[in-house]
């Protein structure tokens, strides 16, 4: 999903933000994340330095693609009821959480490792958004898809005043 614009920023060297939407989008309101990626993606195909991704779980082969980001925006949905429905806040590494050992990892940690790793510390944001329903599906409920658009215009608003 990168576009030419994109490649062409981080191949000269321009700031590349890159965004994570993670989730199973067979679990309904879980595929939150990867729903606002593809919600941005035609907003978002031409602008430079703008990488997206959507993945059903944060694991460490995503380091390589972190590795060259200024800014990471990782979205994910939450089972906690959030003021909003959503809520961003500022990811800072951490490699004392052992999660690695189950089937997914924190954002904390993977932000961790590529510290470790690369010796880099992007600025890092975690979005959480408030799901209702994890149940089988592929259908996000009507009250998760309207948090779903709100993000979605914060998150266009956040990518372009960084460049």
């Amino acid at each position: 999903m990168r576009s030419a614009a994109a490649e062409s920023a981080s191949m000269n060297g321009l700031d590349l933000c890159l965004v994570v939407g993670y989730g199973n989008t067979q679990r309904r309101d879980d595929g939150l994340g990867p729903a606002v990626v593809t919600g941005v993606e035609s907003r978002l195909k031409d602008q430079a330095g703008v990488r997206l991704i959507t993945r059903p779980q944060l694991d460490l082969d995503l380091i390589e693609d972190l590795k060259e980001a200024q800014t990471i925006i990782l979205l994910d949905a939450t089972v906690e009821s959030l003021e909003g429905g959503r809520r961003w806040e500022r990811v800072i590494p951490d490699v004392s959480d052992v999660s690695y050992m189950t089937h997914s990892i924190s954002p904390e940690f993977l932000l961790g490792v590529l510290e470790s790793v690369h010796r880099r510390r992007p600025d890092a944001w975690l979005v959480s958004i408030q799901g209702d329903d994890f149940g089988f599906g592929e259908e996000l409920t009507p009250a998760a898809a309207s948090r779903a658009r709100r993000v979605m215009t914060e998150l266009v608003e956040f990518v372009v005043k960084e460049e």
